[in-house]
């Protein structure tokens, strides 16, 4: 096979600088490939999709396209709330920005039973092993909840937060996507907390938004009344469910002994009626002998 000898030494003689040019004032604002040919052509450029679309990848400037994160199907649970204490725990994020323009988190967790306040973390970032530890800290100062409600924000769908609820024996309530209603109690706790602190402070620094949020996490749980909880406090509240459930539990444990009791009487008098059943059938034996 005849192959000329310049073939190994042909250069391209295109001249793009043209077409460069145009593409970098066509894409001044971000836009696409597709944006930028149709804006090329509104400009009277004769030059095809496939010469720009050459061009437009030599420049580097094609754009990475994100694929949609597919989330399972989420079944709506009932907002109910639960009778006992660590039943259902909820929480969310809320964010702010400082004086100097940084912004910063706040996680918030409430118990769904009570609204107490069960933990509020301040901090710049919250990747998935920072909301186990403040949870896992939550867990040891007021008990394990059994369930845990949350929307499908990328840090409550990370492996690691899952694996670490499911390692606890804990199940987690998935709202589902673009229905915050269905986690109503920690967003009527964030825009109290909103208006109380966020709104009302300017921050320097992030220790001023971990102290002022401190105090006003106490004064939420054992000073400010709960129009939902009889219009008392979140911890008088808890106080007084858990009293009435230990009277329950004291009349129960009495019903069970009375009727224990009586059971018992009941069990002697047969006993003794069959004793002397017994006694007058040895008699009348006797009498017959």
């Amino acid at each position: 096979m005849d192959i000329y000898r310049s073939y190994f030494y042909y250069e391209s003689v295109k001249d793009d600088t043209e077409v460069e040019e145009a593409i970098r004032n066509a894409a001044k604002y971000g836009e696409g490939f597709w944006k930028i040919f149709e804006l090329l052509r509104s400009f009277g450029k004769p030059w095809n999709h496939k010469k720009v679309y050459r061009v437009y990848k030599k420049m580097h400037y094609e754009k990475r396209v994100r694929l949609k994160k597919r989330l399972p199907a989420r079944v709506k649970n009932p907002l109910e709330q639960p009778k006992e204490p660590n039943t259902t725990w909820s929480i969310d994020f809320m964010s702010d920005v400082l004086e100097c323009g940084r912004k910063f988190r706040v996680l918030n967790v409430i118990d769904d039973s009570d609204r107490i306040a069960v933990a509020q973390e301040v901090s710049m970032s919250f990747p998935a092993k920072r909301v186990i530890k403040t949870l896992e800290k939550a867990i040891w100062l007021n008990g394990k909840p059994r369930n845990i409600r949350c929307d499908n924000g990328p840090e409550f769908i990370a492996k690691e937060f899952r694996e670490g609820c499911a390692g606890n024996d804990i199940k987690l309530l998935f709202i589902q996507p673009g229905c915050p209603t269905q986690n109503s109690y920690i967003e009527r706790f964030n825009g109290t907390y909103r208006r109380a602190i966020l709104d009302a402070y300017i921050f320097r620094t992030i220790g001023d938004v971990r102290n002022i949020t401190d105090e006003w996490t106490y004064y939420y749980n054992n000073e400010r009344p709960h129009e939902t909880l009889e219009n008392i406090t979140p911890s008088a509240y808890r106080g007084k469910k858990e009293k009435e459930m230990i009277d329950v539990q004291i009349c129960k444990c009495s019903s069970a002994y009375e009727l224990c009791k009586a059971e018992t009487s009941a069990l002697q008098a047969a006993l003794h009626t069959s004793a002397a059943k017994a006694s007058g059938g040895l008699s009348e034996i006797k009498h017959l002998l």
